[in-house]
C-alpha cells in the first residue's frame, strides 16, 4: 500500500486547513517530513540487516503490518522502564539511545530499535529521543510474531541481530 492509501493524523488535520489548490507535493507528516512511497520503503527495508534476504512479497507483508509515525525533535519516542510493545525502523531523522540519562548510541535512517520487545514485553532498557524531526516505521510485537511464524527468515535474522548487539554490549562493558 502506498502513502496515498493511508491517512495520518497530520493528513486528517490538514483537511481542515484552507487548500491553496496546489497538488505538486506529497503529503507530509506532523513534523514536516515527506511520507515515504512504497518503493522507497521497500528499498530501506532491503538495507536493514534484520530484513536482509527477504523477498519483496515478505517485505510488503511487513509494510502492510507497520505504521508510519513521526516525532518532533526532542520527543521521547520510548521511555526507559515503559512496556516494550514494538519495533521502530528509522526512515528519516535521528535518535539518541540513553540509559540513565547517558547517551549510549546514536542512530539514523536505516537503523532500528525496540527489537527486544518483539520477543518479550519486558520494560524498555533505554530512552530513545528524537534528535531531529524523525519518521519511523513502527511494527507491533503481535504483528511481528505473526510475520515471524509465517516467514522463518525474519525470525532468524532477528536472532542474529540480537546476538550481534549482545556481543557489542559485552565488548563495551569489558573495555
Amino acid at each position: 500500500m502506498t502513502w496515498e492509501g493511508r491517512r495520518t493524523h497530520a493528513e486528517v488535520v490538514s483537511r481542515n486547513r484552507p487548500n491553496d489548490g496546489l497538488k505538486s507535493e506529497p503529503p507530509q507528516n506532523a513534523v514536516g517530513l515527506v511520507k515515504e512511497s512504497e518503493k522507497a520503503l521497500l528499498e530501506k527495508l532491503h538495507s536493514v540487516p534484520l530484513f536482509s534476504g527477504l523477498k519483496d512479497k515478505e517485505l510488503k507483508s511487513i509494510l502492510a503490518s507497520g505504521k508510519q509515525r513521526s516525532y518532533a525533535e526532542g520527543r521521547v519516542i520510548v521511555g526507559e522502564g515503559e512496556a516494550g510493545l514494538g519495533f521502530y525502523l528509522i526512515l528519516d531523522g535521528g535518535v539518541e539511545v540513553k540509559r540513565k540519562g547517558r547517551t549510549v548510541a546514536k542512530l539514523g535512517s536505516g537503523n532500528f530499535f525496540g527489537e527486544m520487545s518483539l520477543l518479550d514485553s519486558n520494560p524498555r532498557s533505554s530512552d530513545v529521543v528524537a534528535t531531529a524531526p524523525t519518521a519511523c516505521l513502527v511494527l507491533s510485537s503481535w504483528d511481528f510474531q505473526a510475520l515471524a511464524e509465517s516467514h522463518n527468515e525474519i525470525a532468524m535474522n532477528l536472532l542474529r541481530t540480537l546476538v550481534h548487539r549482545l556481543r557489542e554490549s559485552d565488548r563495551a562493558l569489558s573495555d
